[in-house]
């Protein structure tokens, strides 16, 4: 009797497996204008035109668009290519293609965020100094490796507002926010490790269940004035890996930007849908066929792409003189 219990599980399990087949499924969608741009205040515009293409589909020119026109409004107004937006300004994208068909969207640039006071603490110093070449030449470098602890207050703005926040320096070629820069061949100075669980308004994204089942916040950093709306909020960062490495014959130019930028909702949207489809727990039950999947993003009128926009605003914090002083003791 024992064995007749299993018998239906094992039957169950038998027909599970045994059914398995590949197949390309007949899609009669045609492809669309796929339209991608980030519209920056005091930045020109560009505009990233492809198209839809099916997922089997991955030859290098299934996605070359070659005879679309691309056309900006701003504020009602067309405008040239080299035109330079502003905060507030209404920007709509036009693109046409005489194969597939017309796409536009529509966004408006936010307004500058306002940072009032930031301030930062440096903690767990170490000092490394030695001799490099001729010992006679008297010639020294150092290494200082250190925590830094920073403050940075947000002044919210009226209305639904969309946060980004980033850091890097001036000369980065890695771009703002990797964090990590080489000014010279003469001293490098690195400010990484940011501990995104220090900062909680960076998981608010994150639902109870998620985070319930282990999700957490590592690489996000937007998020909405839904906690402090019209009130100011101070975001707490800790950096846990920052060094610096310099000759005795060169000063170092130590200076941190701390950026953040005011995002439009599609810009937010298109990120948050990013993470659930990476990190979120509905993306895993749809793939295993226990939900619904989740839909792409897109702002474009033909559901392909997304249009957003963004400003920024720049609090720099100056470490040279830290960096002087931890040497000299």
């Amino acid at each position: 009797m024992a064995f007749l219990k299993k018998l239906d599980a094992i039957l169950l399990c038998a027909l599970l497996t045994s059914c398995e087949e590949v197949f390309t499924p007949d899609v009669v969608q045609s492809p669309v204008l796929c339209v991608n741009a980030l519209v920056t205040a005091g930045d020109t515009i560009a505009v990233a035109v492809s198209k839809s293409r099916l997922y089997t589909d991955t030859a290098s020119s299934a996605t070359v668009v070659r005879d679309a026109t691309v056309n900006i409004y701003a504020n009602g107004q067309l405008q040239p290519a080299a035109y330079v937006p502003r905060e507030d300004d209404e920007i709509k994208v036009e693109v046409e293609s005489p194969t597939l068909g017309k796409a536009l969207a529509k966004v408006t640039v936010p307004g500058a965020a306002t940072i009032p006071t930031v301030e930062w603490e440096a903690s767990d110093v170490e000092v490394r100094s030695y001799q490099y070449g001729n010992v006679l030449d008297n010639n020294w470098q150092h290494e200082v490796s250190f925590k830094l602890s920073v403050q940075l207050t947000v002044a919210d703005t009226p209305g639904p507002t969309f946060y980004r926040f980033e850091y890097g320096c001036p000369g980065n070629d890695s771009g703002a926010g990797s964090g990590d820069w080489s000014l010279s061949d003469k001293y490098r100075l690195s400010v990484g490790g940011l501990v995104y669980d220090l900062e909680p308004i960076f998981s608010e994204h994150i639902g109870a269940f998620e985070s319930m089942m282990g999700a957490d916040a590592y690489g996000f950093t937007f998020f909405t004035d839904r906690q402090f709306a019209g009130k100011t909020y101070t975001l707490h960062l800790q950096f846990d890996n920052c060094f610096y490495v310099g000759r005795d014959d060169f000063m170092p130019d130590g200076r941190l930007e701390l950026c953040l930028y005011s995002i439009s909702q599609s810009y937010y949207d298109w990120t948050n849908y990013l993470w659930q489809r990476e990190n979120g727990t509905l993306s895993d039950f749809g793939d295993y066929g226990f939900g619904d999947p989740i839909w792409g993003y897109s702002n474009v009128s033909s559901g392909a792409g997304v249009v957003a926009a963004q400003s920024r605003a720049v609090s720099t914090i100056d470490l040279t003189e830290f960096i002087r002083n931890s040497i000299d003791k």
